[in-house]
């Protein structure tokens, strides 16, 4: 396996100058789990963890401001104002900024849960059509995980952090400062440790990751496509298909089991193509199904589920995945056809926000703007009908009209 930052490589290439730059971004609202980002913040330092540049890039994220987080945790508050957030220009002005120095040569990325910063700063490029920014990187998380909880217990929070390691930024969620607030827990992990930066980090591999191209590594192993993005692909998939009429399955729903349908999701989605092509349906409801396929080593919670229900269980047969297999004729020459099924290349999830499906994407409202500016079907005729219409409901509502007082 290729080590992302390998003590070699400094040989290799003669580098004699390393600069460091923690980065953190602030999002307006992660609906569909895509961050709209309204400010990148960063600080760059030297191998001795000098700031040589401290920054916050803040932007309109072109999006509505949702900062509410679990039940029993306070609303996040930016350092800024919505109404400064919207006097911004938008990412696009500062994309060749940010790209600029994240792709600087001879540098060590880093950042605090920095995966979901990577993902978020891929999702902008992709949102305003740009490519992809490029860069390793490491999770300041990660370490905290290694040698502090000793690789065991749950993600730690930068607010914890701080606390513990008497790190005192003027203002936590404001880019800057976090990521000040990440190169300050960073220096004091490699002054306990007595290491440089670059040491660490290629001694422990396991806290690194790579972006390329939008593919994204932790450790040389892909994050890209998470299982949760992959089962609401399947649900997608699923819902865009139809039965073949009088075909031999007609009337028989089926249903996989459920671990095997979350490690599995691609090759889900061509047994779901197949069910429908020969008549019959794909479901991830356990009880609408009437056929189950027992994939799992164990009895998974559908299977428990169908068979808690002893009337409904009567109605349901149960199958083994061979089994299934030759239900749906896959012979061994189609098996390697079936495997290379991506679920990315047949269905895209549709834009939504506080979970209900978005009516307009932000490109077609700005249509929709533009024609009502230049007069178009949306322009002044659609103001008189609206007006004619208001003035219709008072009048129904008891209110006399004009004509009616005088």
């Amino acid at each position: 396996m290729r080590l992302l930052f390998d003590i070699t490589s400094a040989i290799d290439y003669n580098v004699s100058v390393m600069r460091y730059l923690f980065y953190d971004v602030e999002c307006s609202n992660c609906f569909n789990g895509e961050g709209k980002i309204c400010s990148f913040g960063y600080v760059i330092t030297d191998e001795e963890f000098n700031v040589l540049e401290k920054r916050d890039i803040v932007m309109n994220p072109a999006s509505r401001f949702y900062l509410r987080r679990k039940e029993g945790r306070p609303e996040i508050e930016l350092a800024y104002s919505e109404e400064y957030f919207r006097s911004q220009p938008k990412f696009d002005k500062f994309y060749e900024e940010i790209k600029n120095l994240l792709e600087e040569p001879d540098q060590i990325v880093m950042g605090h849960s920095i995966l979901n910063d990577v993902k978020h700063l891929a999702y902008q490029c992709k949102r305003y059509k740009f490519p992809c920014i490029n860069y390793r990187f490491g999770d300041s998380q990660l370490i905290y995980k290694k040698f502090v909880q000793n690789g065991s217990g749950s993600q730690v929070g930068l607010a914890r952090i701080c606390e513990e390691f008497d790190i005192q930024p003027e203002h936590l969620h404001r880019s800057d400062d976090d990521a000040w607030a990440t190169m300050e827990f960073v220096r004091k992990i490699c002054a306990q440790k007595h290491v440089s930066l670059y040491r660490l980090l290629s001694d422990n591999p396991e806290c690194t990751g790579e972006i390329d191209n939008f593919e994204i590594t932790m450790n040389g192993v892909s994050v890209t496509r998470s299982k949760r993005f992959l089962q609401r692909l399947l649900e997608e998939y699923v819902k865009t298909l139809r039965p073949a009429q009088g075909g031999e399955l007609e009337g028989k729903r089926f249903c996989m089991s459920r671990k095997f349908e979350r490690d599995n999701a691609d090759l889900c989605g061509y047994f779901a193509k197949k069910c429908f092509e020969l008549g019959g349906r794909y479901t991830r409801n356990a009880m609408r199904c009437n056929v189950l396929v027992m994939a799992d080593d164990e009895p998974c919670t559908r299977e428990k589920a169908i068979r808690a229900d002893a009337k409904f269980c009567k109605r349901v047969t149960f199958i083994t995945l061979e089994q299934f297999e030759q239900t749906l004729h896959i012979t061994e020459e189609e098996k390697p056809v079936a495997a290379e099924f991506s679920l990315d290349k047949v269905v895209s999830l549709p834009a939504v926000a506080y979970g209900k499906p978005l009516k307009f994407t932000i490109g077609d409202r700005a249509k929709k703007e533009k024609a009502t500016q230049t007069g178009g079907e949306g322009g002044e005729g659609g103001e008189k009908k609206k007006k004619k219409r208001r003035k219709r409901k008072k009048s129904a509502s008891g209110t006399p009209d004009k004509a009616q007082t005088e």
